[in-house]
């Protein structure tokens, strides 16, 4: 089973679980400030996150800094038009925006992965206007690929790791 828990230089990762749920969902109130978060919704998500873990796969992690939840993020296994790959995730509170959270796990996040399975390929999907997650999947080592389904596409093929963007 792979490591339920990571430490960066800043960051303390911990496999999701579903006691995370109020975090959860104030990150998605916080996200989105325009509509009350769906509970319930959250709740499945959050479920469906940790049964990943469950199954003995790599999951997604809760992301602390200096103890307190900041957001949520990582890899987990995905079947994407029919091929296995690694879906990259990464959502930080707006609270801690700009100070490289997410750069960090999702660096930490693609190491992972290749340690787990490194003949899959690590995609992100995001939508073409989300800039910001776009520089993120860029700036460790993805490649904007042509858009498809609605969704930016991101992918690092396996093989010799890429030259990361700075970030």
């Amino acid at each position: 089973m792979p490591a339920a828990e990571r430490t960066t230089a800043r960051l303390r990762l911990r496999r999701v679980s579903v006691d995370d749920l109020d975090a959860f969902v104030a990150l998605e109130a916080a996200l989105r400030p325009e509509r009350t978060p769906d509970v319930v919704a959250s709740a499945r998500y959050l479920s469906a996150f940790t049964d990943v873990w469950e199954r003995g796969e790599l999951g997604y992690w809760t992301v602390l800094l200096h103890g307190e939840i900041v957001g949520f993020g990582g890899v987990q296994p995905k079947l994407w038009h029919g091929r296995r790959c690694w879906n990259l995730y990464y959502r930080v509170s707006p609270a801690h925006w700009g100070k490289g959270i997410a750069t960090e796990v999702a660096r930490e996040a693609v190491a992972a992965a290749r340690e787990a399975r490194p003949d899959w390929p690590v995609l992100v999907e995001t939508r073409p206007w989300n800039a910001a997650a776009i520089r993120v999947a860029e700036r460790v080592g993805l490649i904007r690929r042509e858009d498809r389904d609605g969704y930016a596409v991101l992918l690092a093929e396996p093989g010799p790791e890429p030259e990361p963007g700075r970030s």
